[in-house]
């Protein structure tokens, strides 16, 4: 049987789109000016290992307790 997705599910979603959204943007920002003229397999190099820190340890937290914990 199939289960449809509850609100709170919708709402973990879209905190963590928003949130991965916004990290990977400022990251990319930062990154600009070193990067500038880079391939774009070098920038993206670059903006990985942040991006999976930030992940990890600021928008997966943040998601989780801004959702109900049904949601987890």
């Amino acid at each position: 049987m199939i289960r449809l997705p509850t609100l709170s599910h919708l709402r973990f979603l879209g905190v963590m789109m928003i949130g991965a959204y916004v990290l990977i943007n400022l990251i990319l920002e930062a990154l600009s000016p070193l990067t500038a003229g880079w391939p774009v397999w070098a920038t993206t190099l670059c903006a990985v290992p942040p991006m999976v820190v930030g992940m990890v340890h600021v928008v997966l937290p943040l998601a989780r307790t801004r959702t109900p914990s049904r949601a987890r």
